[in-house]
C-alpha cells in the first residue's frame, strides 16, 4: 500500500504540478506582473482604499465623481460595467464602443476577442456611441460641450486610451474620477492604459491622486486635482 501511495503521488505530481504549474510559463509571467503590481501600489497608493470585489469599486467611485458633466465609457463589451454604472450614477451614460471586439492583439487576445454579436442590455440612462473612438469622439463632443465628470477607461489598448485622452483631455475638470479597467496585474501592464495617462499626465501637466484600486483585480481609480489645459467643456 505505501508504494502504490507513493506512485500516486509521484503520478498526480507530474501530472499536474509539473505540467499545469512548473511548465507553465503563464504562472510565472502572472507572479512577475503581480510582484510589479504590490511594488507599485505601495510606493504610490498607500493610503487609498482598496476592493476586493469589483462592484463595490464601480459604485464607490461612481459615488465619488459627483460634479456635473459627462459619464463616459469607453469599451462596452457585454455591459457589465456600464450597467453598474448606470443604476448609480443618476444621469445619462455614454459607452462608446464598435463591439467588433479589439482592433489589435492584446495580452494574449487576438484582434477581435471581445466582439459582440448584439448589443447588451443596459439601463435607460445609458446610450451608445457605436464606431471606434477616432471616429464617434470628434462628432459627440460638438454635440455635448459639457466637461467630464466620471471617465471609465476600459478599451486595453495603449493606442485607444491614447486617443481617449488626445481628445478629453481637455475636458477632464478638476475633480473629476477616472476609472480604468486594465491599469495594472497582469504581463507588461505598463505597456497599456498605464502607460498611455502616464504620457498624459506628462505631456498636460495634470495632477492626480489615487482613491482607490482592486485587490483581485486590474482596475485603479484616480481623481484629477489640477488639469492646466482644461478648458471648461
Amino acid at each position: 500500500m505505501p508504494l502504490f501511495k507513493r506512485t500516486l503521488s509521484e503520478f498526480l505530481f507530474r501530472r499536474f504540478v509539473l505540467k499545469h504549474y512548473g511548465s507553465n510559463l503563464l504562472v510565472d509571467l502572472q507572479l512577475d506582473a503581480k510582484k510589479e503590481t504590490i511594488d507599485y501600489v505601495k510606493a504610490n497608493m498607500p493610503d487609498a482604499p482598496y476592493f476586493e470585489k469589483h462592484p463595490q469599486l464601480v459604485k464607490f467611485v461612481v459615488n465619488e465623481a459627483s460634479l456635473p458633466g459627462l459619464y463616459l465609457e469607453f469599451g462596452v463589451g457585454r455591459g457589465k460595467s456600464i450597467r453598474w454604472i448606470g443604476a448609480d450614477a443618476g444621469r445619462t451614460v455614454y459607452g462608446f464602443d464598435s463591439f467588433d471586439g479589439i482592433p489589435e492583439y492584446w495580452n494574449g487576445n487576438p484582434v477581435g476577442a471581445f466582439a459582440q454579436k448584439k448589443l447588451p442590455k443596459v439601463p435607460d440612462n445609458v446610450k451608445f456611441e457605436i464606431g471606434l473612438f477616432d471616429k464617434t469622439i470628434p462628432g459627440f463632443l460638438q454635440e455635448h460641450e459639457d466637461p467630464v465628470a466620471f471617465l471609465h477607461v476600459d478599451c486595453d489598448l495603449y493606442s485607444s486610451t491614447v486617443t481617449i485622452f488626445d481628445a478629453l483631455g481637455p475636458r477632464l475638470q478638476p475633480g473629476a474620477v477616472v476609472l480604468f479597467d486594465e491599469y495594472y496585474n497582469f504581463p507588461r501592464w505598463q505597456q497599456h492604459e498605464y502607460k498611455a495617462f502616464q504620457e498624459f499626465v506628462g505631456k498636460s501637466g495634470v495632477k492626480y491622486e489615487y482613491i482607490g484600486y482592486s485587490v483581485t483585480g486590474q482596475q485603479v481609480a484616480v481623481r484629477i486635482l489640477e488639469n492646466p489645459i482644461f478648458t471648461g467643456g
